[in-house]
């Protein structure tokens, strides 16, 4: 229809805006002049409105819009204001009795340093040390006020590989404020020794490390990473929002010291932080420093986080009325890197607007939401129509809670979700390629739909399965037949660089064309859907979650679907075992040591049997040519190592 661009456009205009933008550079240099103006006037109003809320939603200015930051509900609020722009009404019982357009419910605690305060002495005057420039509170801490004599622990290993053991059996910490090091014993290259230098063992991870100090009665506990550790948080302080303990807090307080102010604190005490780590590296121990006093102080809030759904309803018609098609997109990104990024250490304290991922589905919820209301009010008086019932879900990068919460909690009976459809990173549109899934979620779903895939002009990959990592999966498990609509993964998911300069504005808008055309039909047909198991390369659809990894290979998956029979390499890390096999991002794994693969679910199985050190043979597909690489593994970084 022509509110929604073609491919008969005389120009593209992601690639004209794209160009422009690249073109003036830092410096703003400026392009030719009204040249973007012109471009989204001759692209149509809904590119222009499309780029409106794609251009706000991704503004550092919303923090990447994680549950629990301020961005965050500054996003329901934008989003609840064109709800009501568009006429819905609220799709949620309030707590006071009014209806509301938001479904809210706890998600965790927001963790808040109120004050902190570190200070040894060693008979002269006491030293006293600068917060965020000499240490940081972690994560680990308790409020409360530890002083006492200093005692080295090394890495606070309790059982290690080769019997070893950094405290002696029985030994008593009471009283002591604990100096320990991050990661376990150190090669002469900055590796595990444990691991042959390949990646970090169990023995590293931090929740173990403070347990074992903790039980043996250390009043406080001072961390320290080796700066020679072949780690790139080895010379980073790490405070709280960053490491996210699996136990939860002490309750003593922990803090990070800088490598230097470490060494400073133990010279002072008549030590040397260097030779005490090189005897850590041989043998576990404990020095104690008698003569030296510290005290660390920190005083922790802990806040619950509330976070919401927000939701709006575009009532229907008739005797369909009371039936519902779900739109939905998920409006929440990962922050500021703290959990879910893939930049590594340089992406935490650091802004991801998640464009892409999923400032794109919800500009496209938005575009819906405007467009059917306006279609819904030219219906005739007789017309029978469905409500659409417009979801935009929270926390959903941090496991789909917004909508297996909604789905726990319908305001409307199950037997009334008549379809759901989801918008998940529809802003790169690339050789005109859709992937939409779901269609075995329902009796005759791809040849119902078939005719509207076909008159879209996109090409499209078919998809039977009603699972994978977005909100569409929660609605399937609920025994609700779905599709997924999704443009694919980048070099920039879940990155500091998913900015709104790189969507394809045109391509998203086509995308949200072809769903509004998909749940108009779904919405006055007078049929329902029959829901049914979808099953995917020979695996259940309802397969088990991601397994514990004791290696890394390298890869980002570029397809989930099982639709393509293989891996699919949809991008390589640096440094990895996947690059030293000699893959690129395109490539299609066909098998792994021997055993042909048929999709990254039938892949996983094989990987988790692996360890660190073991060689494989890679064969791949590129350019349709059959080739093979190999390969040794490396260790899967340790939570908190």
């Amino acid at each position: 229809m022509p509110r929604f661009p073609g491919t008969s456009l005389r120009r593209s205009l992601t690639c004209s805006i794209l160009a422009i933008i690249a073109a003036s550079g830092p410096v703003f240099a400026q392009p030719e002049d009204g040249a973007i103006a012109a471009l989204l006037s001759e692209s149509g109003p809904d590119v222009a409105l499309y780029d409106q809320h794609i251009s706000t939603l991704a503004n550092p200015f919303f923090e990447g819009r994680a549950p629990g930051t301020n961005g965050n509900l500054l996003a329901a609020d934008y989003i609840e204001r064109y709800f009501r722009d568009y006429g819905l009404s609220p799709a949620f019982p309030g707590l006071t009795g009014e209806a509301s357009f938001r479904q809210p419910f706890p998600f965790g605690e927001k963790t808040t340093l109120k004050s902190q305060f570190v200070q040894y002495s060693t008979g002269a005057a006491p030293t006293t040390l600068t917060p965020g420039t000499d240490y940081v509170v972690t994560d680990y801490s308790g409020s409360g006020l530890a002083t006492g004599p200093l005692a080295f622990a090394g890495y606070s290993i309790a059982s290690g590989p080769d019997d070893y053991a950094s405290y002696p059996e029985g030994i008593d910490l009471s009283g002591r404020v604990v100096m320990i090091l991050r990661f376990e014993p150190l090669n002469d290259k900055g590796g595990s020794r444990f691991t042959q230098g390949q990646g970090w063992s169990p023995a590293a991870a931090l929740d173990a490390k403070f347990k074992a100090a903790a039980e043996r009665g250390a009043a406080g506990i001072i961390l320290v990473s080796p700066p020679e550790a072949d780690d790139e948080r080895a010379k980073m302080l790490s405070p709280i929002s960053s490491m996210n303990p699996v136990g939860g807090p002490l309750n003593i307080p922990v803090v990070m010291m800088t490598w230097e102010a470490g060494a400073a604190l133990v010279q002072a005490a008549g030590g040397s932080l260097p030779e005490l780590r090189a005897k850590a590296d041989a043998a576990g121990g404990v020095t104690e420093f008698a003569g030296a006093k510290v005290l660390v102080a920190a005083e922790i809030e802990k806040t619950p986080i509330v976070t919401a759904n927000v939701g709006g309803v575009l009532h229907g018609r008739g005797s369909l009325a009371d039936q519902y098609i779900v739109v939905g997109a998920h409006y929440d990104h990962v922050g500021y890197g703290e959990f879910g990024s893939r930049a590594g250490a340089r992406g935490r304290g650091v802004i991801h607007p998640g464009a892409d991922d999923n400032a794109s589905g919800t500009s496209g919820l938005l575009l819906l939401a405007k467009h059917l209301s306006e279609r819904y009010a030219a219906l005739p008086e007789d017309a029978e129509a469905r409500s659409v019932l417009f979801l935009a879900f929270t926390a959903e990068e941090s496991g789909l809670n917004g909508s297996q919460f909604y789905v726990r909690n319908m305001p409307f009976a199950k037997e009334a979700h008549t379809i759901m459809l989801n918008m998940d990173m529809i802003g790169r549109l690339t050789n005109n390629h859709l992937e939409v899934q779901g269609l075995g979620t329902a009796e005759g779903m791809e040849a119902i739909v078939s005719p509207l895939l076909d008159a879209s002009g996109l090409d499209i990959a078919r998809m039977p399965g009603g699972t994978g990592p977005s909100d569409h999966a929660s609605f399937y498990r609920a025994g609700i037949p779905v599709l997924f609509f999704f443009t694919g993964l980048h070099e920039q998911y879940h990155m500091p660089e998913d900015v709104a300069a790189l969507i394809n504005r045109e391509g998203a808008v086509r995308v949200v064309g072809l769903v509004e055309q998909i749940a108009m039909f779904f919405a006055t047909r007078p049929e329902g859907l029959v829901y049914t198991r979808a099953e995917r390369a020979g695996v259940a659809a309802d397969s088990p979650g991601p397994t514990r990894l004791r290696v890394r290979f390298g890869i980002m998956p570029g397809d989930y679907s099982g639709s393509i029979k293989g891996v699919l390499v949809g991008g390589v890390t640096p440094g990895t075992s996947a690059e030293e096999a000699g893959l690129k991002e395109g490539d299609l794994i066909t098998r792994w040591n021997g055993t042909p693969l048929d999709s990254v679910e039938a892949w996983m199985p094989l990987l988790a049997q692996h360890n660190p050190g073991d060689e494989v043979e890679v064969t791949f597909v590129r350019d349709g040519a059959e080739m093979k690489g190999k390969c040794t593994l490396k260790a899967a970084a340790m939570r908190g190592g």
